[in-house]
């Protein structure tokens, strides 16, 4: 009987095939671990809350200049959530959803023991200060000069919970013998600094509490502010004591290395540096440098004062 060639013969020809789904079978897996690969290599978002000092829209528009900053230096993406309430962010922090959060003094002190006190960062003012007041304002034409005048007159304050705008201004007027529920025609908690000046301005409120970099803002001359108040229609009747401003913390338990190039780019930001300055003043910050823990020993002191 003739003898056919090994690959053409049945047996043969089943050798070749076996052969070829074995080299199928190897690239296969190896296209899968090359895809595996690469989505293990594709950077993670980083996430960043912010507690929202005025409208939340707002509040993610003018810190978006950041985010692609960091995203620039980081050469990873970052998403930016802005939760609705404290309560909101408070969930963040304990659900370790978020790997940053940038917040006011106040919520920082509730939710210290969530984040990584040794590698903290707080917020300068416009001016490059690391403190601030609250300052309670009224109308330029005011008869109101002193605190006392206050009695029988309508306040509006910020958020209950904000220290410069609300809880220090409370705890000034304390100070001074006035009571919110006694001495006051009324009160309400509402609003952003501007909302807050501008309903002094209407008339709406007999003063408010605001804080003392969006007070220079708002009086500014207008080729200059953005302001819809006219300047020179609003006067400090009394500020509150310094305080300390904002603080950036990461979560408890992040990975280092991230958090000390996050910290190393926020720190590199400067009003002096190219294309720095117009990053700074959309989220009306003047930079950033480090902080401790002990900086907001006074603002758990008022807290516990005013409770």
């Amino acid at each position: 009987m003739r003898r056919y060639p090994a690959f053409f013969s049945a047996h043969g020809y089943h050798l070749l095939d076996n052969r070829m789904w074995l080299v199928l079978t190897t690239l296969f897996l190896l296209c899968c671990q090359v895809q595996i690969g690469q989505a293990t290599d594709t950077p993670q978002p980083i996430q960043i809350a912010i507690t929202p000092c005025t409208e939340i829209i707002k509040t993610f528009k003018e810190f978006q200049p950041i985010v692609a900053y960091l995203e620039q230096q980081l050469r990873q993406p970052i998403t930016l959530v802005v939760p609705k309430d404290f309560n909101e962010f408070e969930r963040f922090a304990k659900e370790e959803r978020a790997d940053f959060f940038f917040q006011a003094p106040h919520t920082y002190v509730r939710l210290a023991h969530f984040y990584n006190r040794e590698m903290l960062l707080k917020a300068l003012t416009p001016e490059g200060e690391t403190r601030h007041r609250g300052v309670i304002i009224v109308r330029n034409d005011s008869p109101m000069q002193q605190l006392e005048d206050l009695k029988g007159k309508y306040i509006i304050f910020g958020a209950q919970n904000d220290m410069a705008k609300s809880l220090s201004a409370q705890h000034l007027l304390a100070s001074k013998g006035i009571s919110l529920e006694r001495d006051l025609s009324g009160y309400k908690h509402n609003g952003s600094c501007e909302s807050i000046a501008l309903n002094v301005f209407l008339k709406s409120a007999d003063a408010g509490a605001i804080c003392d970099y969006s007070f220079n803002h708002i009086n500014k001359p207008k080729e200059v502010s953005e302001s819809d108040i006219p300047s020179g229609q609003l006067r400090i009747l009394a500020q509150t004591e310094e305080l300390p401003t904002w603080v950036f913390a990461a979560r408890s338990g992040g990975d280092i290395g991230l958090v000390s190039r996050v910290n190393e780019a926020l720190t590199a930001l400067t009003p002096k540096s190219e294309g720095h300055e117009e990053i700074l003043e959309s989220a009306e910050v003047g930079g950033f440098v480090k902080a401790r823990d002990s900086d907001y020993d006074e603002v758990r002191k008022i807290l516990l004062l005013v409770r």
